[in-house]
């Protein structure tokens, strides 16, 4: 071996870990992308596919680093990154579907996450062997600096995204200083210059013969950049970690005590919700709400579960005033008005909402609830109408399993790291269930039965639902919530995570004042020809008492809030925090709310009485009340009256007689739309119902149904397609439907 290869030989010595540590720091750079690309695929399913993409983009950015020349690797990336998009859209369900990639694109890049695109699996399988291939390619050519670009531009855009983290973000950028840095000695020691040596006489004289490597200018000047480059190693994550990457609530829910308030672990996530550990309550008044009846006051829910915490999928759409979708199944109108007690970000409303006045303007979500455009200020009122869905637990035990593949990929998915002891248990608990309505009041029982109410909680590390049902023996409402959805899923029922409030302290006859600490989470379950039906699986009696206790805590230090007129509650009747009714008229499980009311001064009359009064008195001759043990003879009595009606269906076909001959007058809108449920359900009965999916018209044809019911559902059509209807065709709709039931 000559002198001069020996020579050459031994300068390269020094240098040769230089190219494995830039490799290393390669990987680091691209494996920051690739692990939030890991864990959006976990989320939404098996990863298996991307793991196999993403070895051989790797594999195939190996065997040709030696083979393909720069500008046909570039083209290889462009080829990659054009089909994986063009696979993406051509999966797309919207039609264009070039406009939902322009608009999911937009809203990527302004801050939402990529768990909110319906087809994130299919957007991440399309998007990772681009970068991937690329940054590994020209890694191993040796060209850094462009190694980095790619792998930059894919951690960029989801930080911009959010969805890759703090100690992510920090993780990329670090490999990519250490790429450029360690890069920088590599390319200096190597005997041709590469993209990072753009000075020709970096490692030459100006003559054109070799420098020398001990002292010369050229080593001088590699040294002092991959100084500066560690330095940045350093110096920049550190300027990182002091700025928050993660988006912020622009509005805060905390009351100054310590912890997160209930409130603000629902809602100050926006379009998505971090399952918090302890928190606290804050008695601030955020609305006054009048209607007819307590409700359940809906906010939003979400649809994907990540393992902890939730998502809520799709883009909203603006309300353009007309009159949204009812349930499936047969409902009744519930109107309801909100006024803004504070400054706030959400629009409650009875499910299921179909009309929306005032202010601020609204848009539609995915889901088919408003969410407001901006945020109301105290003052802002707004009326929504409702229509409450009017099932039955024998309705809900036959509506079977026929669901759509939409509702099943959306509302059955769950984190493939989700442990299997999860469905297992569930099986177990369901095992004698014959149907879903079954297992779902199975499980909301058992959750009731078996977990303790507290807001003193450890935040379980890993899967929150797996933790709470294996570990932890008490949580708050999104515990619950998160763990009942958790199983329904793992039994292929759909299911989702509602937030919002309970109905609130009652303050008036129809009046009802509703706080932060009746911010509340619970779940609702889809069942075929009926939609979302409400189950609660958070003990009741607990959580109660807990908010109860708060509001008496703020009245006695004097911080309690008032109402827009500036009186305290405390004025006004006693409060009635009892769980409202389910959004059902039954679920089986829970009775409509009974007021409990407290004895006050009012209730005692004041004064001294007359003799006069005194002398009436002695006069009258009042019954004999019944004994204790009478009086209690004649309650188990009623109570068996009772328990029999409802065993044999009797009160379930009283109320539908009652309903069926009796419509009493509300609006226009209001009355053609029951005219044509009381028609449907009398045709229901004499032929068959409507399938799901089959047209209105399909379905009169198919039981020949005559003139005067195609006339009512032309009127109704109207009124759903066309706008109001007037007070002439509520009148002959409801004459139509009064024939109708009176020939049955």
């Amino acid at each position: 071996m000559s002198a001069a290869v020996v020579e050459r030989v031994r300068r390269r010595v020094p240098w040769s870990g230089s190219r494995m540590l830039a490799l290393l720091a390669a990987a680091l750079a691209i494996g920051a992308p690739l692990r939030t690309m890991y864990y959006l695929s976990d989320v939404v399913g098996d990863p298996t596919l991307f793991l196999a993409l993403t070895g051989l983009s790797l594999v195939g950015a190996t065997l040709l680093a030696r083979v393909l020349r720069p500008p046909l690797a570039v083209g290889v990336g462009a080829v990659l990154f054009a089909g994986g998009l063009g696979a993406y859209i051509l999966n797309l369900s919207t039609n264009p579907a070039i406009t939902e990639l322009l608009g999911d694109t937009a809203a990527l890049l302004t801050g939402r996450s990529l768990l909110q695109i319906a087809k994130v699996r299919l957007w991440v399988l399309s998007f990772a062997p681009a970068p991937v291939f690329l940054t590994w390619y020209f890694a191993l050519r040796r060209w850094y600096v462009t190694a980095t670009v790619a792998a930059g531009t894919a951690l960029a855009f989801f930080a911009l995204t959010t969805d890759a983290g703090v100690v992510t973000t920090l993780l990329g950028v670090v490999g990519i200083a250490a790429t450029v840095g360690f890069g920088t000695l590599d390319t200096l020691s190597a005997d041709e210059p590469t993209d990072l040596t753009k000075r020709p006489d970096a490692m030459t004289g100006s003559d054109g013969t070799e420098r020398a490597d001990d002292g010369g200018d050229g080593i001088d000047a590699g040294r002092r950049a991959v100084l500066e480059q560690l330095a940045a190693i350093i110096v920049l994550p550190a300027a990182l970690s002091q700025v928050p990457i993660t988006r912020d609530s622009l509005l805060s829910y905390d009351d100054g005590s310590e912890g997160q308030t209930v409130e603000g672990s629902l809602f100050d996530a926006g379009e998505s919700l971090s399952v918090r550990g302890s928190i606290s309550l804050t008695p601030e008044i955020r609305y006054t709400v009048e209607s007819e009846e307590p409700r359940y006051w809906r906010v939003t829910s979400y649809d994907r579960y990540t393992g902890n915490g939730w998502v809520r999928t799709g883009n909203p759409i603006p309300y353009d005033d007309q009159r949204l979708d009812s349930p499936e199944g047969e409902t009744r109108t519930l109107r309801q008005e909100f006024r803004a007690e504070s400054t706030i970000g959400t629009v409650p409303a009875a499910w299921k909402p179909v009309r929306y006045s005032g202010e601020p303007s609204v848009s539609v979500s995915s889901e088919g609830g408003f969410q407001p455009d901006g945020t109301l200020s105290s003052g802002d009122s707004y009326e929504v109408r409702s229509e409450l869905l009017v099932a039955t637990p024998d309705g809900l035990r036959a509506a079977g399993t026929d669901y759509d593949d939409a509702t099943v990929e959306l509302y059955t998915q769950l984190p493939d790291s989700t442990p299997d002891r999860v469905a297992e248990r569930t099986a177990i608990l369901t095992a004698n269930a014959e149907n879903p309505y079954e297992t779902a009041l199975v499980v909301e029982r058992w959750l009731q039965d078996s977990k303790d109410y507290s807001l003193e909680v450890d935040r379980p590390d890993f899967n929150v639902a797996d933790a709470f049902l294996f570990e932890m023996d008490e949580g708050y409402c999104v515990y619950f919530a998160t763990t009942m959805v958790t199983m329904l899923r793992t039994q292929g029922i759909p299911a989702r995570m509602t937030v919002g409030y309970t109905s609130g302290q009652r303050i008036d006859e129809n009046q009802w004042v509703v706080r932060g600490l009746n911010s509340h989470a619970w779940v609702e379950v889809y069942f075929p020809g009926q939609g979302w039906v409400q189950f609660d699986p958070t003990p009741s009696g607990p959580r109660e008492e807990v908010r109860q206790q708060r509001i008496e805590d703020a009245s006695s230090d004097g911080s309690a809030p008032t109402v827009g007129d500036g009186n305290p509650v405390e004025q006004y009747t006693p409060s009635d925090t009892s769980t409202p009714a389910p959004l059902t008229e039954t679920n089986g499980t829970e009775t409509e709310p009974t007021e409990t009311p407290t004895a006050t001064e009012s209730d005692t009359p004041t004064g001294t009485a007359g003799e006069s009064d005194t002398d009436e008195a002695a006069e009258l001759s009042l019954p004999e009340l019944p004994s204790r043990e009478e009086m209690t003879l004649g309650v188990v009595a009623l109570l068996g009256i009772a328990a029999g009606a409802r065993r044999s269906g009797l009160s379930e076909r009283a109320y539908r007689a009652v309903w069926l001959r009796y419509q009493r007058r509300v609006d226009p809108e209001t009355d053609v739309e029951r005219a044509f449920q009381r028609a449907m359900h009398v045709l229901a009965t004499e032929h068959r119902g409507r399938k799901s999916g089959e047209t209105v018209r399909a379905y009169l044809d198919a039981i020949g149904a005559d003139d005067r019911v195609r006339r009512l559902a032309t009127l109704r059509e109207r009124l759903r397609y066309g706008g109001e209807v007037s007070e002439a065709m509520a009148d002959e709709a409801v004459e139509i439907a009064d024939g109708i039931v009176s020939e049955r």
